[in-house]
């Protein structure tokens, strides 16, 4: 089994979809018992979300796949809107 370390350094990886079916099976299965693990990888994809959102070609208009990435993402332009 895969320790916490391992999650960590493949994280990246796990989230991009470019492990192989043996480590994503192993970090599949080291996710469904290490809740903190969870917790890290859900982090990292609401911070990637969050990152295209802002980069992409219109952040104005653009939405994350996570409902938190859109609830974050509408409250933001509003503010923007308050302030012009």
């Amino acid at each position: 089994m895969l320790s916490c370390k391992d999650v960590a350094e493949r994280a990246s990886t796990l989230i991009d979809g470019d492990l192989g079916l043996l480590e994503w099976l192993q970090m599949r299965f080291h996710l469904m018992m290490c809740k903190g693990c969870g917790a890290f990888i859900r982090q990292m994809r609401v911070t990637r979300d969050l990152t295209d959102a802002a980069t992409g070609p219109d952040p104005a208009t653009a939405t994350g796949d996570d409902p938190a990435v859109t609830s974050i993402l509408a409250r933001l332009r509003d503010a923007r809107q308050a302030g012009d």
